[in-house]
């Protein structure tokens, strides 16, 4: 073998033990979480850090659940005419290994609500072919190297003035089955060109990541069905528990408003016992329906048990509870629950109980009892109507 080829030979062997160590550090990094957010800055972290792929700059966009358009999630990387934030900052600057960087998330998370991670934020983009590179790097699996010369043909101008784009890299996150979303990385601090080694490591990176998307969104589902009621997927008392611990201890240290609901179908063991548990059942679906529809965006309803549903209430004044419990009680009592597709319709009503914080109530126990008292006191007045504790 002559010296030339020699030296390629152990150029390549060079490289190729530089890749197998680069990958094994960055898996290791990758398995600190299974936690979305955590994955998503994982991924990040990875693509900017020096010990990782070392771009300056990372952007992630994901698939939304309807499957119409890439919405922006995270990036790290220095915002034009801005001084490097936090984050990007740590991971340029410290000498810290991959997993250490990615395991700094719960100190850094807030971060990412700033810089260029809050400008990214702000995007969404259409699922089709005339939305340009980002989208069809969805639509067709394949990654896209774009530079200056043909970026402003094949990207829209706004998303390339709003990230200040020009030569950079676009690469499909896939999955097992479908394709999570877009990773898109560039240079524009060092001005480094991106060759074909970069392509292709950044390529077997993208399939990795999206691997570990794959993962993070299975233990997602799988949690997220632990937590709900398997007839209403309403939260289950268990996560009803935990829900309401975490905003009474909110409460009680910011002092802000907090009300519960409990809420309790009227006559409901009668109903069961004269049309059977398949109606029942059918009842308590549709009353379900009725409070998730009813509730607000910040409003946490679960079933309480039987027939029995609870409705966390945070930064809710006793007053404006009250308001939306007699929504859903009118919207209970005026429903016709039409069941097993008969045209014959029943009515049904509901008692609700309400306790509010701050008052004398110290404690997650106390403001459960004081609404359960509220909704036997409505039930022994007779029923469709609310109380509040006092």
């Amino acid at each position: 073998m002559n010296d030339d080829k020699y030296k390629d030979t152990l150029k390549q062997l060079k490289r190729a033990r530089y890749e197998l160590f680069l990958f094994y550090e960055i898996g290791n990094a990758m398995r600190t979480s299974l936690k979305l957010e955590h994955i998503l800055y994982a991924i990040l972290t990875c693509v900017t850090a020096k010990e990782g792929l070392g771009f300056d700059r990372a952007f992630l966009f994901l698939v939304n659940s309807e499957k119409t358009k890439l919405v922006g999630k995270m990036a790290i990387g220095p915002k034009s005419g801005q001084k490097p934030d936090k984050i990007w900052h740590q991971i340029k600057q410290e000498k810290k290994d991959l997993s250490a960087l990615v395991e700094s998330y719960e100190e850094l998370s807030s971060e990412l609500n700033k810089g260029l991670s809050s400008l990214v934020k702000k995007i969404s983009i259409p699922l089709n072919e005339e939305a340009g590179i980002p989208a069809l790097t969805a639509l067709e699996n394949m990654l896209h190297k774009v530079t200056l010369s043909t970026s402003a043909k094949k990207v829209n101008k706004e998303f390339l003035d709003t990230l200040q784009l020009s030569d950079f890299i676009a690469l499909p996150l896939r999955g097992k089955n479908d394709v999570h979303g877009v990773l898109i990385a560039d240079n524009p601090i060092t001005k480094k060109s991106i060759d074909n080694d970069d392509v292709r490591i950044l390529s077997l990176f993208a399939n990795q990541a999206g691997l570990a998307i794959d993962n993070s969104k299975h233990y997602e589902n799988t949690k997220k069905l632990t937590e709900l009621d398997s007839l209403t997927l309403l939260y289950n008392h268990g996560k009803f528990q935990h829900l309401l611990t975490n905003e009474v201890k909110k409460s009680l240290r910011y002092k802000s408003n907090l009300s519960l609901l409990l809420i309790d179908i009227d006559f409901f063991k009668q109903f069961n016992d004269t049309h059977g548990h398949q109606a029942g059942d059918e009842v308590l679906r549709q009353i379900s329906s009725i409070l998730k529809t009813n509730a607000r965006v910040s409003d946490m309803v679960a079933r309480y048990g039987g027939e029995e549903f609870a409705i966390i209430c945070v930064r809710t004044k006793q007053e404006d509870a009250l308001k939306l419990a007699e929504r859903i009680r009118k919207a209970v009592e005026n429903h016709n629950f039409s069941l097993n597709n008969s045209k014959e319709g029943y009515r049904l009503t509901i008692t609700i109980g309400i306790s509010s914080m701050p008052s004398t109530i110290t404690d997650k126990n106390n403001l459960i009892k004081q609404a359960d008292q509220a909704l036997y006191k409505g039930k022994a007045k007779g029923r469709n109507r609310i109380e509040i504790s006092t």
